[in-house]
């Protein structure tokens, strides 16, 4: 099946991109990282997100992609809300976070739930949950 590329898959690129620029204020604070790794990381994430929306338009993966990138979004957005609520205060990437991701990531999820089989589409959440839970490791 080679499913056509939704055009709206080109917005997590750039929503990332502007959510990197907010989390740029939490190095060295909530981010434990130098800003040079930080760069660095955050540029390989974007390159390889890019990379792999071409890729699922190449091979016909393009919703499964869909979903991954979504899951990864909302639970990032879900993940600087609660950040902030137990440390009570701002915690970069929060505004992006909400106002972007959640909605972003849910849309896509919504959209995507009857494209393809519940297994595929469980799979595709599981690995936007492995992919969230990296960054939150590394950003540790």
């Amino acid at each position: 099946m080679n499913a056509k590329l939704p055009p709206w898959l080109w917005l997590f690129p750039l929503a990332y991109f502007l959510h990197i620029i907010e989390e740029i204020k939490g190095v060295g604070h909530e981010i434990n990282l130098s800003l040079n790794i930080f760069l660095i990381l955050s540029a390989a994430a974007w390159l390889l997100m890019t990379s792999g929306i071409v890729l699922a338009q190449r091979f016909g993966f393009p919703h499964f992609m869909g979903v991954c990138l979504g899951s990864t979004v909302f639970l990032n957005g879900l993940w600087h809300i609660f950040h902030s609520l137990i440390h009570r205060g701002y915690d970069a990437g929060l505004i992006s976070g909400t106002a972007i991701f959640i909605p972003l990531g849910l849309t896509t999820l919504i959209s995507l739930r009857n494209t393809m089989r519940w297994q595929r589409y469980i799979v595709g959440v599981v690995v936007g949950m492995a992919i969230q839970t990296m960054a939150t490791i590394l950003a540790a």
